[in-house]
């Protein structure tokens, strides 16, 4: 994804009826096709800061001196590196991680970029572009499921190192305490976006989870995905996940976000 980025979305327009959509492609929300309406991948911006501290030692050239000189390195956990190309794809879920029911499907890319109108919304609005600035991408995953036609989307992606990638994830959740609704516009069309925070499941370093919803009045919809992002060192997943049908079976994500993060990291490990 990158997304993010990454799922499914519900079809039919108002009363709930289905209807043939043109081609509508959105990241961490989604394409829309003539056929049937999915939530694609998606990616993050990222706002990376950094900051040098510099100890300078006064006096006498002892052991302490030379250890506030970077002489020893102590009690300092080692940079994270980014993640090569192998443990990314390790990463990524596999049908036989799922539960039954489950088919994987071919993951097309996307060329959009959104912007939000409010800045401060705009790793939002990334969630549903197919690049992260900053990142390199280490592969996606997309999947079906048979019985209501749900999308399960996984991406993975690295920084340079462990602070780019955590510079992400808290861009994302402070957009979220910022933005429960916001507008996203993107060739020229405007859609409204909310969202929710969910409880994420403990994976990785650090993980939050949301629901993003996509007002979509020029087709009568709306879509909503569950999204899940979880760090582990300079790695990054984002995993989203849309019910489809008149209820949304919105239970099943929390199970879905513990496979799809549990997997990241085992291979972001190894």
């Amino acid at each position: 994804m990158a997304a993010v980025i990454l799922t499914a979305a519900r079809e039919g327009g108002e009363g709930g009826t289905a209807a043939p959509q043109d081609h509508y492609c959105l990241w961490g929300v989604q394409t829309l096709t003539r056929t049937r309406t999915r939530v694609r991948r998606g990616a993050v911006v990222a706002l990376t800061a950094s900051a040098l501290f510099l100890t300078a030692a006064c006096g006498g050239s002892s052991e302490k001196d030379d250890k506030a000189k970077g002489g020893d390195s102590a009690g300092q956990k080692p940079a994270a590196a980014p993640l090569t190309e192998a443990q990314m794809k390790a990463g990524l879920l596999e049908l036989a991680d799922l539960p039954a029911g489950w088919k994987v499907e071919a993951a097309a890319a996307s060329d959009q970029a959104p912007k939000a109108e409010k800045p401060e919304c705009q790793p939002l609005a990334v969630l549903m572009s197919d690049k992260i600035d900053g990142a390199t991408q280490g592969g996606n995953r997309e999947f079906g499921r048979g019985a209501d036609s749900a999308i399960l989307a996984q991406q993975i992606f690295t920084y340079p190192d462990g602070d780019a990638a955590a510079a992400f994830v808290k861009s994302v959740d402070e957009a979220v305490g910022k933005c429960a609704s916001f507008v996203s516009v993107d060739a020229g069309e405007k859609m409204t976006m909310t969202t929710e925070k969910l409880t994420a499941p403990q994976v990785g370093e650090e993980a939050l989870a949301l629901r993003l919803t996509m007002d979509i009045p020029q087709l009568g919809m709306k879509l909503e995905s569950d999204m899940l992002v979880a760090r582990q060192g300079a790695g990054v997943t984002r995993l989203a996940y849309v019910p489809m049908g008149e209820k949304p079976d919105h239970a099943a994500f929390e199970d879905l976000a513990k496979r799809g993060g549990d997997k990241f990291v085992k291979g972001a490990r190894s």
